[in-house]
């Protein structure tokens, strides 16, 4: 064995950092793309920002009430530590039982529920688990009903005993019997009871007006928007596609900052430019190829999926993602970079372009079934059906195959009505 030195000649793919920008700039929402333009504007000093056109609305003439904008200034709503707070403010309590409380709100979730181990938080306010629970039953005892639950369980029981007129059956029901009673098992539970199964129906519909989330309604959450990347119209026949480019800016180059540089006549500031410059039109032509990339994944999925537009997505045909690439001899790869994040303005609403593509189920009729299609159906099934007597997986796969020719199994309906957030026939049964 000997140790020399081969000269070898070999072709490969190398992914450039250019290369790299686009194929990440493709998978970009409108929102993300507006956020990456003004970061490549920090870094690059010739890049300019000019925004675009707002957004179209339609003009209408402005009430008085409307024009009046300081009645228009929105108040900010209180929080449910602050809500909870001024309850305590107006009860003469002892300095070491308020800091307690305080902790207690402060440790509560965004539901109002106290998610916390008793005896851990007991030795890290320095206090005995009897005193925290004192704490626990006055914070449980503010309002809204059900602030500081444990659990769902304990949740559901404060509200019922804050009632004007108490309701001890269905009391004792949540108290000694939660799991069989939530789980449906009424039949056993009837007769452990020794009431009629009729009686926890009207339990069940009365406890389902209650609150499970009592913190819920005070939460200040900020407003998220979507924009549409693309918006689609049909007039007749014909379906109109195209960008929502208003909402991103345009990027030019600072020809005047340029100059100003160039005149130093230094060779590292020449070199500088030149390298701002080359970054500028990647990115420029990155840009134009991601609006020609998606323009074009977008027809192609609009032109497949005209019945939907009028219809809804109930009427979405079998669609993949290798399909479009291969009419548009593009990578699948780069349709789904395309379509991800993405959301299009159609007559119906806004829904995300991925929402479009559907796996197919063998139809004993000319024409595929979407699984789209079929969970709707599955849905309309279930909401005409007899509530006493709820059709079961089996019965729902039978109805298909019969009234819409789709051959489905059992198992394939159960997957779907767990995706749907469907319970089981035995659950959605009235007594």
């Amino acid at each position: 064995m000997r140790a020399e030195l081969l000269q070898e000649q070999r072709l490969k793919l190398a992914l450039t950092k250019e290369l790299a920008q686009a194929i990440e700039l493709l998978q970009y929402s409108a929102l993300e793309l507006r956020s990456i333009l003004y970061e490549q504007s920090l870094e690059n000093p010739f890049l300019e920002i000019k925004e675009g056109k707002p957004l179209r609305s339609p003009k209408r003439t402005m009430t008085k009430q409307e024009r009046n904008w300081l009645e228009n200034i929105s108040k900010p709503s209180d929080t449910l530590a602050a809500y909870l707070a001024n309850q305590l403010h107006t009860m003469s309590l002892p300095s070491r039982t308020r800091k307690v409380v305080d902790y207690l709100i402060a440790s509560l979730d965004e539901d109002g529920y106290l998610r916390i181990n008793m005896s851990d938080t007991a030795a890290f306010l320095a206090i005995s688990e009897a005193e925290l629970e004192e704490a626990v039953q006055l914070l449980q005892s503010l309002e809204p009903a059900g602030v500081g639950a444990r659990s769902l369980q304990e949740c559901l029981l404060l509200q019922l005993k804050r009632l004007p007129v108490r309701n001890e059956l269905a009391e004792k029901v949540v108290e000694k019997h939660f799991v069989a009673f939530a789980e449906k098992a009424w039949k056993v539970l009837a007769k452990q009871l020794g009431i009629g199964v009729s009686d926890l129906q009207q339990i069940w519909d009365f406890i389902r007006t209650l609150e499970p989330r009592p913190g819920s309604h005070y939460t200040a959450a900020d407003p998220h928007f979507i924009v549409p990347d693309v918006i689609v119209e049909r007039r007749g026949e014909d379906v109109s596609v195209w960008l929502n480019d208003e909402f991103l800016p345009e990027i030019r180059w600072n020809y005047a900052y340029e100059k100003k540089m160039a005149d130093s006549c230094d060779e590292q500031t020449s070199f500088f430019i030149k390298e701002k410059y080359r970054q500028f039109s990647w990115l420029a032509k990155s840009l134009e190829q991601r609006k020609q990339t998606l323009l074009d994944v977008a027809k192609e999925v609009m032109d497949r999926q005209k019945q939907c537009l009028t219809e809804g997505l109930a009427a979405l045909k079998p669609l993949t993602m290798r399909e479009v690439a291969e009419v548009l001899n593009i990578h699948e790869s780069t349709v789904s970079r395309a379509v991800k994040n993405k959301y299009v303005q159609t007559p119906f609403g806004t829904v995300e372009l991925r929402r479009f593509f559907t796996s197919s189920l063998s139809s004993m009729s000319e024409e595929e079934a979407s699984a789209a299609k079929t969970k709707a159906l599955i849905t309309q099934l279930i909401e005409t059906e007899n509530k006493h007597n709820p059709l079961s997986d089996q019965a729902i796969a039978d109805l298909l195959g019969e009234t819409y020719g789709i051959a489905i199994s059992r198992r394939t309906v159960a997957k779907y009505r767990e995706q749907l957030h469907i319970p089981s026939s035995a659950k959605r049964k009235r007594y």
